[in-house]
């Protein structure tokens, strides 16, 4: 998000990644999707680089040493450090990172308060906060705190810690959003639709 003075943010970042990091010694970058719009050459192009580090330093696996490769760890780490807004007092705790530390207290605990400063100041959707369209529609009848009270919102906003947000798992989770027997949407199996 963004602001300046005079103008509260209305967009919550979306992050296209295209980078994949496997055991931190081997990396891709890019995207090399086969679909329509890469394929026809008038509109999207396909490009991406995979690399294997010949170079190791000594790192920290699921608690136990390992041999991971030099500029996949410095990648790793510096990709942590910005999409979770770290500190380097905070760059302890992402040295492991399938440590229960890692994934629970620095991890989920940054994307659910990201998630959270957002919903309450833009009333995002999708949202876990929405589990029914009925919430659903009474939450967006009303104003977002950043139209009603825009210097909350920014002192809100100031909170947020890097770009990672919870995925909204529960979204409309009360609803049941299967088609009606009845119809060809309801003949189809029932694993297209979930």
């Amino acid at each position: 998000h963004k602001h300046t003075p005079t103008h509260t943010p209305q967009d919550v970042p979306t992050l296209g990644q295209g980078l994949l990091t496997w055991v931190c010694c081997v990396w891709r970058a890019g995207s090399a999707n086969i679909n329509d719009r890469s394929m026809l050459g008038k509109r999207d192009s396909e490009m991406a680089v995979l690399l294997e580090d010949s170079e190791t330093q000594t790192s920290t696996m699921d608690g136990e040493d390992y041999q991971a490769g030099s500029f996949a760890l410095a990648l790793r780490l510096h990709c942590f450090r910005v999409h979770l807004g770290l500190s380097d007092d905070e760059m302890a705790g992402v040295q492991d990172p399938v440590s229960d530390q890692c994934f629970q207290e620095i991890w989920n605990a940054r994307a659910t308060t990201n998630a959270n400063i957002y919903d309450q100041v833009f009333k995002c959707v999708p949202s876990n906060s929405t589990p029914s369209l009925a919430l659903l529609r009474e939450i967006a009848a009303g104003p977002d705190l950043a139209t009603e009270n825009p210097e909350e919102a920014r002192e809100k906003l100031a909170r947020v810690r890097g770009f990672l947000v919870q995925y909204p798992l529960y979204f409309l989770n009360d609803e049941h959003l299967l088609p009606p027997l009845n119809c060809k949407e309801g003949m189809i199996p029932i694993e297209v639709w979930t």
